[in-house]
């Protein structure tokens, strides 16, 4: 699932699909992929995948024949004010882990529910997308430093990634 879009007001329809998004000095920022129309015609916000999740993926297509995604294997949410409060919390940046999928690389690492994902590698984890998307550039094997927030404590723990279900490309 991918949910880092770029809103444009590219063209996106049946007579121009999309194509590259790029900047005024011609550096590629996006593809133009879809469009959320509430009129049923082309007129609305169209929207392009980011360069950096489309290298992923064409690397991904041209070294592999397939896209590997790495997969933490837990189902989170953003942090409320209400679950701040409850668990004392200063803010309400990370992403709060509701359940960990049994055999999944968080359950290795010995992630658990109501812990809070704060950093990757160093770099913050600010929202549950923010995470996804993290996630998301990395593919099965890699191993990382997740730090997490437990009954109050900040803590490092390190993970190594698992597969997804491959998703097959048929090639010309």
């Amino acid at each position: 699932k991918i949910e880092s879009f770029i809103q444009t007001d590219a063209a996106v329809n049946p007579g121009n699909p999309g194509g590259a998004l790029v900047t005024k000095d011609g550096y590629l920022v996006g593809i133009n992929t879809a469009i959320v129309s509430t009129t049923e015609s082309y007129s609305g916000y169209s929207f392009a995948v980011p360069s950096n999740i489309v290298r992923k993926i064409t690397d991904d297509l041209i070294d592999y024949g397939s896209v590997k995604r790495a997969k933490l294997g837990v189902t989170m949410s953003a942090i409320t004010p209400e679950m701040a409060k409850e668990y004392s919390l200063n803010t309400l940046e990370g992403a709060y882990v509701h359940a960990v999928a049994p055999g999944s690389a968080a359950e290795k690492a010995g992630i658990r529910e109501g812990d809070i994902i704060v950093a990757i590698d160093a770099v913050a984890i600010k929202t549950p997308a923010a995470l996804q998307e993290k996630v998301n550039s990395y593919r099965p094997g890699d191993s990382i430093n997740i730090a997490l927030v437990r009954d109050g404590n900040t803590i490092d723990i390190p993970l190594t990634f698992t597969e997804q279900p491959e998703v097959e490309v048929s090639r010309m």
